[in-house]
């Protein structure tokens, strides 16, 4: 049977660490348009007069919405797996830390921003999102890696029950660990093969 989308692990190129070196327009495409999703409902929230923010919460809100949404796809993408879970290539020297998952979590601080920007008595949220997305991280490099997957669905199941039933989220950041955890967790985390067009 002839396969349409060939594993492919080599890439060249300048070097991409947001969609991935040689991502195709598709894919790059998707990522961007995933990017409206959070933004979207966050203006939506606005309009209803659900939330009630500053003009510098709202430039808060809809970078890291923006960043959140549209990283969860692009982690997800073919050409990110691949950048990230293949070894420094020359003129990759600079990404040597993002390439490690535990550190690239680590750049996301988005649970204390929020903590701090919108809502300071809720010092659980902040803490806590942060704390355990760190601990998700590590956690699930030390699975096989055949299991890293149904790990990573595993632990997300278990963000949403918490997010839900748990820790009290910032009005307005109810989706914030969710989709935060499908970013880094599943997206980010979790090797797996890179799908490549024929």
């Amino acid at each position: 049977m002839n396969n349409p989308s060939p594993i492919d692990w080599n890439y060249s190129g300048k070097p991409d660490a947001l969609m991935g070196t040689g991502a195709t327009r598709a894919e790059k495409t998707i990522a961007y348009l995933g990017g409206l999703l959070v933004p979207l409902f966050l203006v939506l929230l606005g309009v209803k007069g659900i939330v009630h923010w500053t003009w510098w919460q709202w430039i808060i809100a809809l970078a890291i919405g923006a960043d959140i949404s549209a990283g969860a796809i692009a982690n997800a993408l073919n050409s990110c797996k691949r950048f990230y879970h293949s070894p420094i290539q020359p003129g990759e020297e600079r990404y040597r830390l993002v390439k490690n998952p535990v550190l690239f979590s680590a750049l996301h601080v988005y649970p204390l921003i929020l903590w701090l920007a919108f809502d300071r008595s809720n010092w659980l949220f902040g803490l806590a999102w942060y704390t355990l997305l760190l601990f998700t991280t590590w956690a699930i490099e030390q699975f096989p890696l055949y299991l890293r997957r149904p790990a990573a669905v595993g632990m997300i199941m278990l963000v949403i029950l918490v997010n839900v039933y748990l820790l009290q989220p910032i009005p307005g950041f109810e989706w914030m660990a969710p989709l935060l955890f499908l970013k880094i967790i599943l997206g980010h985390a979790v090797k797996e093969e890179p799908y490549r067009p024929a």
